[in-house]
């Protein structure tokens, strides 16, 4: 915060151009430190065989956290040299314009889905393909049983808001919002989505780093961020805990073949929570569009007009350590080819 303190061209840009420098060796932390994590878990995968389904579970839930979580995290905090204690008690304050902010959810979730519903149909054309395997993360996302069903809620409605707010639209975006708030919220998002590493999740998480940033800035708290990240994903993580529930996966599978299954209490449950995501998505959708027929009122505040916008993200996208966390980003979006010759190469010496 404090590198574009001096609003002089020569300073915001030698200042601009570090910081990017230093967003860029994120990035490269943040792959670098999942393929380790992929690596990891493929070297003790016999191992984790003998646990049973949810002891390997557990373990892949635990080194998610350290390794797509912590360590990133750490690298971000140190790497930015953010003032924490100051840092949080400017974003963690009470937030303005709470209740109007809460009401654009519908609008924002609806905006969302037509995202997934795009990304669905550009995964359709890579479906006879391997690529098509980046698209998919249901399976990632999925839990065995119930127990493992919980941990995956409390990941996706507890954890992740806290820890991905604070991250991207604390400590990023913060650091970004010298150089421009419009900058600040759409790099943020952008590396928001980035980190998502697969395309499925990519622009849906992109949007949604977008309207939430835009929300940070507006409300200038993240407390409510926080939450309605966290109402986003309790949607998803609630569908997911109920799967796990054998009376909804026959349900479906009956369904599907046109019989009308046992209405249990979870399949009840499962296809109340359905009824609330579509009548939330058609509720949004009127919403979104009389919102965005006055999207000229939702400009954020502008900060600083030394740097154009073209200039800033000229300079963020041809700094070297941006370029090569992109390079290893396609990577992990795409074949996964560095860690899978890793894999090999110390397959190989152990042999």
């Amino acid at each position: 915060m404090s590198e574009a303190a001096e609003k002089t061209p020569e300073t915001l840009k030698a200042g601009y151009k570090k910081l990017c420098f230093r967003l860029g060796i994120m990035i490269i932390v943040i792959f670098v430190s999942r393929g380790i994590s992929t690596i990891l878990l493929s070297l003790i995968s016999p191992s984790l065989q003998n646990l049973g389904g949810t002891g390997a579970y557990l373990v892949n839930t635990a080194f998610s956290l350290v390794f797509l979580y912590i360590i990133p995290m750490i690298a971000t905090a140190l790497l930015l040299k953010m003032p924490l204690r100051e840092m949080n008690a400017n974003i963690y304050k009470k937030p303005k314009y709470f209740g109007r902010a809460l009401g654009m959810y519908p609008a924002a979730y609806s905006l969302a889905i037509i995202v997934n519903l795009l990304t669905m149909w550009i995964t359709s054309l890579f479906k006879n393909t391997n690529f098509n395997d980046t698209f998919n993360t249901v399976n990632e996302l999925s839990a065995p049983n119930f127990t493992c069903g919980i941990v995956l809620f409390i990941q996706m409605v507890v954890i992740a808001p806290l820890f991905e707010e604070f991250w991207f639209r604390g400590m990023v975006m913060e650091s970004l919002r010298p150089y421009g708030n419009g900058v600040a919220i759409f790099v943020s998002a952008f590396l928001f989505g980035l980190t998502h590493a697969n395309f499925s999740q990519f622009f849906y998480a992109a949007f949604m780093g977008i309207f939430l940033g835009y929300i940070a800035v507006s409300t200038k708290s993240i407390v409510t961020t926080t939450i309605i990240h966290a109402i986003f994903n309790s949607f998803t993580a609630s569908v997911l805990l109920l799967l796990t529930d054998n009376s909804v996966a026959e349900f479906l599978t009956l369904a599907l073949r046109g019989i009308t299954g046992e209405f249990t209490p979870a399949v009840i449950a499962y296809i109340a929570i359905i009824c609330i995501m579509l009548l939330t998505a058609a509720v949004g959708f009127v919403m979104a569009c009389f919102k965005l027929a006055k999207i000229k009122r939702y400009k954020v505040p502008v900060v600083q007009t030394e740097l154009s916008a073209k200039k800033r993200w000229a300079i963020f996208f041809t700094a070297v350590t941006v370029i090569i966390g992109l390079v290893l980003a396609a990577d992990s979006f795409t074949v996964r080819f560095i860690p899978t010759q890793i894999y090999k190469l110390i397959q190989t010496i152990w042999r």
